[in-house]
């Protein structure tokens, strides 16, 4: 996860997704970006059972001693985001929790493909997702989870 995570943050450096047009994104050190993700991550629903340890996605995500661009924890926050709804709703689905199914199934389908509009392929990748969930279909879910989910410690 690191490596795509630092893959990310280098997106958001060259896409400028936290800066207004035209100006170098502003850059942050581990303190801040600890504290942005902090505060970022109260803007997401999180299922039960499924919320990160944020100081070790931050120690995990950061930048260390180096900046990274300011709005960069947001990219980090979604594809967690993700990982726990996919995760949430397996736990669910092997629960026999038809509610927190039908949870993760709607924010599976209206609220992850909103998620980094600069990147449509993200964006499809989830609504495939979502329509495969609601067909019973886990795969997609499964290989997203494989793929960006590993090194996140739940609480």
């Amino acid at each position: 996860m690191e490596r795509k995570l630092t893959a990310l943050l280098a997106l958001a450096l060259l896409t400028g997704c936290a800066a207004p047009a035209r100006q170098a994104p502003e850059l942050v050190d581990q303190q801040r970006y600890t504290q942005d993700l902090r505060d970022g991550s109260a803007r997401f629903t999180w299922p039960d059972g499924r919320t990160p340890d944020l100081g070790v996605l931050a120690e995990k995500s950061g930048p260390g001693p180096d900046r990274a661009p300011a709005g960069s924890e947001r990219i980090v926050l979604e594809i967690t985001n993700s990982c726990a709804w996919y995760l949430g709703w397996e736990d669910a689905r092997e629960r026999g929790d038809q509610a927190a199914t039908a949870k993760a199934l709607q924010v599976m389908g209206e609220v992850l493909p909103k998620f980094s509009p600069e990147d449509p392929d993200g964006q499809r990748y989830a609504r495939e997702t979502a329509a495969k969930a609601k067909q019973g279909d886990g795969s997609l879910a499964a290989d997203y989870v494989t793929n960006n989910c590993d090194s996140v410690l739940w609480r």
